[in-house]
């Protein structure tokens, strides 16, 4: 078949019905640097050949397209229409008036098609069209009062935290591996804020740079941030990772959101790290060893030399009545008085590894768990408290039948074989009580610890 000829002369004008130049915004009033979605349609009732549209153009805020065009039919005014769609995305950098001028529709239409196709001609003859949008005039609004900083305006957000490993002991020097994700629609990763970390006592954390990825979701915006941290321990003692917060604004809802990973705590287990600076942070820094700092310091001069042999000699004296101290405590010991009670542990810890047990069916684990957790309530190490503790928070018969086959899992003579013992039972059964917040009264019967002590969960 022979290729047809074209050629742009002077025709017949294209009727204004035929060729439609539509745009529309979500809203009249976005906010600052809220992400408004922009959309211009061109409705055609006849087929144009080489047409080209401008970009909308907007000073004082950012245009950007998205997504591909979508092509569709639509029935207006009783005509029907061949559409395609562009979407953009306006963001206002300022406060106030927003004037965003329209797009310019340039394209060819052939006359045969504006004859009804009736047209024998070897050479199309075509019409010029062109179609320009009208301007949209928008009020961009300042954040809202209610709004908290950092100021994000999103349709959702999201927040996740992932541990390379769940630890069951921290321990001081072991670093933790954190990953905290945040998702969020309706926004660039250009704006979105990422969330501070707030120093804390006892711990060292390294962060990696942060890792951005977009993606369109129907006719919005997706931005996953995943942000890597390095946690490392270097302090024993109660270990409390804060919460990550990150304030948000719903723009279906207009108002003001909070996404939240929830803090953690840890029992760090082991020795304080060993260079000067951790030693000055932990607080810990007894009077010797400030002395013995100073002095590896070569700070003593000929002029001080009286000054630190008087040192020395106070020095000799404190650790002498130091030790006439420590052999005053032991003796006593050995006479039977009581020993003091190590230092207390919130609750939560020895629950946690409760639970952490009970899932693992590790019936050692769970019996160790309970019984420091009866030693952290009575508040002072004078043998398992458990039973009368249990007993005052409103714990029965059933509660001490579990118990009991616990105890005979791990100090039994007879030890089931390893694996046999489940806690889900047992975790559903005390944990109402333990996590209660009732001190034990003083006058709970003390029991005794079996007499078998384990030495692994393996018997």
């Amino acid at each position: 078949m022979p290729a047809f000829a074209t050629a742009d002369v002077a025709g017949p004008q294209v009727p204004a019905s035929d060729v439609l130049l539509e745009v529309s915004a979500d809203t009249d009033a976005p906010y600052v640097q809220a992400r408004l979605r922009y959309r211009v349609r061109v409705l055609a009732r006849v087929p144009l050949r080489d047409a080209t549209l401008s970009d909308p153009v907007a000073q004082g805020a950012l245009v950007r397209r998205i997504g591909t065009d979508r092509r569709f039919d639509v029935e207006q005014d009783g005509r029907r229409y061949r559409v395609s769609e562009r979407l953009y995305v306006v963001v206002a950098e300022r406060a106030g008036r927003l004037t965003i001028a329209g797009p310019r529709l340039t394209a060819a239409v052939p006359e045969r098609a504006l004859q009804g196709n009736r047209s024998d001609a070897l050479v199309e003859r075509r019409a010029v069209v062109t179609r320009r949008a009208p301007d949209l005039v928008l009020q961009v609004r300042p954040a809202p009062v209610a709004a908290r900083s950092p100021w994000l305006p999103a349709e959702s957000v999201s927040i996740s935290e992932h541990w390379e490993q769940e630890p069951e002991e921290v321990r001081v020097g072991e670093p933790l591996e954190r990953r905290i994700v945040i998702e969020a629609a309706g926004v660039a990763a250009s704006a979105l804020p990422l969330p501070e970390m707030p120093a804390v006592r006892g711990l060292r954390v390294y962060s990696h740079a942060p890792q951005h990825q977009s993606a369109q979701i129907g006719d919005d915006l997706k931005v996953t941030t995943t942000l890597r941290q390095t946690l490392v321990p270097i302090l024993p003692g109660i270990l409390t990772v804060p919460e990550v917060r990150l304030p948000w604004w719903n723009l279906g809802l207009d108002q003001a959101h909070q996404a939240s990973v929830p803090a953690r705590q840890w029992l760090v287990v082991g020795e304080s790290a060993a260079s000067p600076e951790a030693l000055a942070a932990s607080g810990r820094e007894t009077w010797r060893q400030r002395f013995i700092t100073q002095a590896g310091a070569d700070a003593w001069g000929l002029a001080t030399l009286p000054l630190g042999l008087g040192l020395a000699a106070l020095t000799a004296w404190l650790l002498r009545r130091l030790g006439r101290g420590r052999l005053r405590a032991e003796g006593a010991m050995k006479a039977g008085a009581p020993a003091s009670a190590p230092a207390a542990v919130p609750t939560a810890a020895w629950v946690r590894r409760f639970r952490r047990a009970c899932e693992q069916n590790d019936a050692v684990a769970a019996r160790t768990a309970l019984a420091a957790w009866a030693a952290s309530q009575s508040g002072r190490v004078v043998g398992d408290r458990l039973g009368a503790l249990l007993e005052a928070r409103g714990a029965g018969a059933a509660e001490r039948a579990l118990i009991r086959t616990l105890d005979d899992q791990v100090y039994g003579a007879g030890k089931a074989v390893s694996g046999t013992w489940q806690g889900a039972e047992l975790l559903a059964a005390l944990r109402p009580f333990l996590e209660g917040n009732r001190p034990a009264p003083d006058e709970a019967e003390e029991a005794c610890l079996p007499p078998l002590f384990p030495k692994s969960s393996n018997g």
